[in-house]
């Protein structure tokens, strides 16, 4: 008769006893040798779990040609009632964090919606230079007819009424830009007059340029 294997003598049989337990959940031979990363092959792990569940360490489930196996269940440390009362509390503020954590991402997901459909810079910085051209074309011209050149009425109108779409125009980007502005200001740690600097942007009063002196002429 074969001697009788030591108990415990295998730190391999130790670690396969171990994960099962931690685990707490049946397990075959294949699945326990994929689980360990190859610290024992399949063979291996079969007849260790064979000598486990022989020494009543394991418990083994038969089905056809199949063997599964799991720790047995009075083995397993069942937590006491204040420990699973602290477990219950760490869910919920974990729950809330998560709550809260959706909230500001909804927050931040709409503020990144609005500066994506808004102009890139580069499309801002040309669009107001452009305007303040046209502007600033329109003022002379308004300005030169109303030193006492004669022109008809219908003409004159007609300036006049391109002019005010202008400015009007020119008055809705500059709106448009500080919404921006004020959007972008909320998270940048510095001052915005600095950010104007670092990316080369030039503002009406920069230039000398007041929509609403012009809009009153």
């Amino acid at each position: 008769m074969p001697p009788k294997k030591a108990k415990g003598s295998s730190s391999e049989e130790k670690a396969v006893l171990d994960y099962l337990v931690k685990v707490n959940r049946p397990y075959s031979a294949n699945d326990i040798s994929s689980q360990l990363h190859g610290l024992v092959s399949p063979a291996q792990a079969k007849k260790l779990l064979n000598d486990l569940a022989d020494e009543k360490k394991l418990e083994r489930k038969i089905n056809g040609k199949q063997q599964i196996f799991y720790a047995i269940q009075t083995s397993i440390e069942v937590p006491s009632v204040e420990e699973a009362e602290q477990e219950e509390e760490t869910i919920r503020g974990l729950e809330q964090q998560l709550s809260q954590a959706k909230d500001e991402n909804k927050v931040l997901a709409g503020r990144l919606q609005g500066l994506t459909n808004a102009l890139t810079d580069d499309q801002m910085r040309e669009r107001i230079a452009k305007l303040s051209a046209e502007v600033k074309e329109n003022d002379g011209r308004l300005t030169q007819l109303r030193s006492g050149e004669v022109i008809s009425p219908e003409e004159k109108n007609n300036i006049e009424t391109e002019h005010a779409a202008m400015t009007k125009h020119w008055k809705a980007r500059k709106r448009m830009f500080k919404n921006i502005i004020d959007t972008i200001g909320e998270g940048y740690p510095g001052k915005i007059s600095d950010l104007f600097e670092e990316l080369g942007i030039e503002t009406d009063e920069d230039v000398g340029a007041d929509v609403a002196i012009i809009g009153d002429k």
